[in-house]
């Protein structure tokens, strides 16, 4: 199931026409798609950090409300204490809410929808980048 990033949520809130695409593409292939919990408290800390909270904030419920929250479980625990350590070993981190979130979309044998490239570096995750 295709676990949606903040990046594509924040374009669709703006209505870019490249994320508009790939969530098209997506329900085309007959796909459930999904978010983090992470995912969601960043875009909510965005909502109220911009100029028009009460409009942001309207958009991230009409676009969350009809996606799949995957959270945080006991697999996620290792798998992130894992990725994160072997990240930092190879001087290649990218923060803990993006390693979090990997976390969670690898335990979900899912794919990460995103526009941002160092979700490429983080072992066997699948990215769909747009």
């Amino acid at each position: 199931m295709p676990v949606l990033d903040t990046s594509l949520i924040i374009d669709l809130i703006r209505h870019k026409p490249d994320a508009l695409r790939v969530l098209e593409a997506i329900e085309k292939e007959g796909l459930n798609s999904a978010t983090t919990s992470i995912t969601i408290l960043e875009l909510y800390r965005g909502a109220y950090l911009s100029a028009s909270p009460e409009k942001n904030l309207r958009e991230i419920e009409a676009i969350t409300e009809h996606l799949v929250k995957e959270n945080i479980n006991d697999e996620t625990y290792s798998i992130f204490g894992a990725l994160s350590a072997r990240l930092r070993e190879e001087g290649k981190p990218v923060g803990d809410f993006d390693e979090l979130i990997a976390a969670i979309a690898l335990g979900s044998d899912g794919e990460i929808v995103t526009r941002d490239h160092h979700f490429e570096g983080i072992p066997g995750l699948k990215v769909r980048r747009y």
